[in-house]
């Protein structure tokens, strides 16, 4: 081990030495390297990699370069990693037959995929597992390497001059507005989308322009980490009709980048699963409607058959219901039993109900159903309609559906809906019993009314002089007294 440092160490000494030296003497360092490297691969295919080849490899004195030990390390890698180059009969001394290119080979070549790979679901996953990697992958570049990677590194604000008039001299004043350096890209983006749809629709529109101004928005939106956006901004290039188009869709994926990560992802998967819903509901409406008679009566004949399973389990439910009923009785309680509804079993009028019948979680999240659909899952045509039915076919389809409940047995999940609700019965002898008596209410002795007082009499102020007021009156009556 310490003699593996020791080479190390050296070898990247050895390179930290080449990056500092002058770039002719670099490249002709290479260069040299190369050549040395094609001379070796030369001899070892003339001599058909037989041990003993590298001693043969001289130099301009007629002297050996390697050693032994050299020699048998040099040997040993090119038999192991260059001769399956120059050939393709044998590798490591076992012949391989040609590849026939005949039809019988690509029906076989067809016939080894693995049939647990055909899955709607899984193809599904894999195509939002590389949206998300060219879009983590996009932004790294746009934030990293772009030419817009200079504003989203400063942290100070930018700041814009701008004159705003004044009514006195001098008339303009200049104020320094703080811009956001992260403004600067998407101001550039629609300054550059509001010029496009300028000379693209209406009296100013003009083809060219449209088409360069569309390559340009698009590389913008491109360089900013938004690949969508700017494949959108790409179509413009081909007409009116595709740049409104991709216009209307850049609006509606802005506004789905305002909602949660995780409400984005839970909306992407109810309208994929509605997708599928809808084709196996226009299945289900096609054979409701246009089934010939004698599918109509097989199918009909099943849904008795159904109805008449389902109508056994509520009768076996009230039997048992009224025996626990009469046990549990004399304790004051009252026990209800949850029965089946009557709407599981559909008719042709209300056909659809099928898919939500077999989209029960109770159900399809159990580790016994998701054994029994193994062996269906290799059939590629009864596995893709149970994926358009919604039911989990595949391990991550499994869990996003089943969360903790995935792989649990069918007697945890359908556990608590066969659970009974018991409640207390108030109108049973033994509450009854249990009631606390009523404290009587004490009633007080009613107050003797007071007698009424007799009001006593107002005096009456004299009335007031014409044109004067009370002072004035009095005033005057002192002055009479005074005579």
């Amino acid at each position: 081990m310490e003699g593996g440092y020791k080479e190390l160490h050296s070898a990247i000494d050895y390179l930290e030495r080449l990056s500092k030296e002058d770039p002719a003497i670099l490249k002709k360092k290479v260069y040299e390297t190369f050549s040395g490297l094609s001379v070796l691969l030369l001899e070892a295919n003339k001599a058909k990699f037989k041990r003993g080849w590298v001693s043969k490899v001289i130099d301009r004195h007629g002297s050996p370069i390697f050693d032994k030990k050299e020699s048998r390390i040099i040997e040993d890698s090119a038999k192991k990693f260059i001769q399956p180059l120059f050939t393709d009969k044998q590798i490591g001394g076992v012949d391989i037959p040609q590849k026939e290119t005949s039809a019988s080979s690509i029906i076989q070549s067809t016939a080894s995929v693995n049939p647990d790979d055909l899955s709607l679901d899984k193809t599904f996953w894999k195509i939002q597992d590389f949206f998300k990697t060219v879009d983590a992958q996009m932004k790294s570049f746009s934030r990293e390497l772009g030419p817009f990677r200079y504003f989203y590194e400063q942290k100070m604000d930018f700041r814009v001059p701008l004159p705003v008039p004044l009514p006195v001299p001098p008339f303009i004043s200049v104020i320094m507005v703080p811009v956001n350096p992260r403004a600067i890209p998407i101001i550039i983006g629609l300054v550059v989308e509001a010029i496009r749809i300028t000379y693209s629709i209406g009296p100013l529109s003009n083809d060219n322009t449209r088409k360069v101004l569309s390559l340009v928005l698009g590389l913008i939106d491109i360089l900013k980490g938004d690949w969508k956006q700017g494949i959108l901004s790409f179509i413009g290039f081909f007409g009116e009709a595709p740049l409104v188009a991709g216009l209307i869709t850049k609006v509606l994926l802005n506004i789905l980048d305002f909602v949660s990560p995780d409400l984005q992802e839970k909306l992407v998967m109810d309208l994929y699963k509605s997708g599928k819903s809808i084709i196996i509901g226009f299945i289900l409406w096609g054979f409701a409607n246009f089934a010939p008679d004698f599918a109509r009566v097989a199918a009909r004949a099943q849904f008795d058959v159904l109805k008449k399973m389902v109508n056994e389990g509520n009768e076996k439910i009230d039997e048992l219901e009224s025996a626990m009923q009469k046990s549990i009785e004399p304790a004051g309680l009252k026990i209800k039993f949850k029965d089946i509804p009557e709407d599981f079993v559909p008719s042709f009028d209300d056909i659809q109900n099928i898919q939500s019948i077999v989209r029960q979680p109770s159900i399809y999240c159990s580790k016994e159903f998701q054994e029994a659909l193994e062996p269906l899952r290799k059939l590629p045509p009864i596995r893709l309609i149970l994926e358009l039915m919604n039911l989990p076919t595949d391990p991550q389809t499994l869990e996003y559906e089943c969360k903790e409940k995935a792989g649990e047995s069918l007697d945890d999940t359908v556990g608590s809906l066969a659970e009974p609700e018991v409640t207390v019965n108030p109108d049973s002898p033994l509450m009854k019993s249990l009631e606390i008596p009523k404290i009587p209410t004490l009633e007080l002795p009613k107050v003797p009314e007071l007698p009424k007082v007799p009001e006593l009499p107002v005096p009456k102020l004299p009335k007031l002089l014409k044109g004067g007021t009370r002072r004035k009156a009095l005033q005057s009556r002192k002055f009479k007294n005074r005579k």
